[in-house]
């Protein structure tokens, strides 16, 4: 089982990997009137001196996952959808949409799917985060997991007060609550209904009390660290650093603009440029730079190869720990929809 866990849990981290498109002025009041294809990405102004964030008006990416077994060969051990779209804001409870200086507010939601299996361990999650034209929160990440265990996470990001802030929370399994559903017939008739101890039900999961923080103003989440890198690669800069929060801890980000390459993939062959991806504890903190864990228990260093000018990412290749063994995992794009124009594979 650590095997299978560790090895979805990469298929969800490179889920994230959103291509933005080719950098473009926020819509005009007459640019809202096009189609979504002729306009330019949503942009998140993360303030003076920060590398902005571009989120994709409508896009799909599928994904291929394979792992090395060595003699055993690759097998195919899941796939990935994910999936952009920019739409008007509608605040919570309201039916109408909300305009700044005639311009339709809008706001981003960015998904993605992974399913898959490995001997008898099944994964389904779901990951998304919502940009929204809001100083609390701005930025509004959830993980739902389902499968042979479940579990939920959510943090949120923004302004409180005109300080930069985070708040996150997890469930756990409802140990000692008085719900009846929850209890379970005795073995012996001797013994008491007595109440199920960890089970991985995931209606059997109760939300803990969140955990606030203050954090840097233009600190993101994994999905928007991701997309802010692209931003960086697609707009030909050398790179960027920023602050990511993952889950209720604080990591420095620097990304750097690696050789430019050639990878052939299920979707077809493409240039690409390699991003080295570097990551520290705040000054002043406790910890050690090999600490970091991506999303779900990513662990140790991986290669991302996009693709020059819009930032797709064409593959994901990287070593992942599997008990006393590092096996190698090969993630591959196998058809797209809805992508930049100058996003093309070499001719044959």
């Amino acid at each position: 089982m650590p095997l299978a866990t560790t090895m979805l849990a990469l298929v969800l981290s490179f889920a994230l990997l959103v291509p933005p498109l080719a950098p473009l002025a926020q819509a005009t009041p007459q640019e809202a009137l096009l189609p979504k294809a002729q306009r330019g990405p949503l942009i998140m102004d993360r303030g003076p001196g920060r590398q902005e964030v571009h989120f994709p008006r409508d896009e799909e990416l599928v994904y291929v996952v394979s792992v090395d077994l060595g003699l055993l060969g690759e097998p195919s051990v899941g796939r990935v959808t994910m999936s952009s779209t920019v739409r008007p804001y509608l605040p919570e409870g309201s039916l109408e949409v909300r305009f700044d200086e005639e311009r339709t507010l809008e706001q981003a939601l960015v998904s993605a799917r992974a399913r898959g299996e490995y001997q008898v361990y099944t994964l389904d999650e779901t990951i998304r985060t919502a940009f929204r034209p809001l100083a609390w929160p701005r930025l509004h990440h959830e993980s739902i997991q389902r499968g042979t265990e479940s579990r939920r996470r959510e943090l949120k990001l923004g302004l409180r007060d005109a300080q930069g802030s985070s708040s996150y929370r997890s469930d756990a399994h409802c140990k000692g609550c008085k719900n009846d559903a929850h209890f379970v017939d005795p073995t012996f008739f001797w013994n008491e209904r007595a109440h199920c101890d960890g089970c991985k039900a995931g209606t059997h999961r109760e939300w803990r009390e969140p955990t606030t923080q203050q954090v840097p103003e233009g600190a993101v989440d994994m999905i928007a660290a991701v997309l802010l890198a692209r931003t960086a690669i697609a707009q030909g800069k050398s790179g960027a650093s920023f602050t990511l929060v993952d889950r209720d801890e604080l990591w420095e980000v620097e990304v750097a603009r690696g050789k430019l390459l050639t990878r052939k993939v299920v979707a077809g062959q493409f240039e690409a440029v390699e991003v080295q991806l570097t990551t520290r504890p705040p000054e002043g903190t406790l910890g050690r730079d090999d600490d970091f864990r991506g999303l779900f228990g990513l662990h140790g260093s991986i290669s991302i190869f996009m693709h020059p000018t819009s930032g797709v990412p064409v593959e994901i290749s990287g070593r992942i720990p599997a008990g006393p063994f590092d096996l190698d995992v090969m993630i591959e794009l196998e058809s797209y929809r809805g992508t930049p124009a100058s996003f093309a594979p070499l001719a044959k």
